[in-house]
């Protein structure tokens, strides 16, 4: 397997791993928005940790899948 191979196998990997994670943290999210929405303050959901946990975990996916695209950008020709 060539160097490029291994890495972007290895970058789709880190990316598909945190892209899980990121839609487990959403999951979670929407729970507390759900719950938060039927007692009346639905705003109250920003406020709340799965709710900066989901945040940084969007950013961790955009820069995993950055850095995928970095690695598919060096694509032998």
């Amino acid at each position: 397997m060539s160097d490029w191979s291994e890495e972007i196998a290895v970058a789709t990997a880190v990316a598909e791993r945190t892209q899980a994670a990121e839609n487990v943290a959403e999951g979670k999210f929407d729970a507390v928005h759900a719950t938060a929405k039927a007692a009346g303050e639905p705003e109250h959901a920003v406020t709340t940790g799965e709710f900066r946990d989901w945040m940084a975990a969007r950013h961790a996916t955009d820069a995993a899948w950055g850095t995928w695209s970095t690695v598919m950008d060096g694509r032998p020709k």
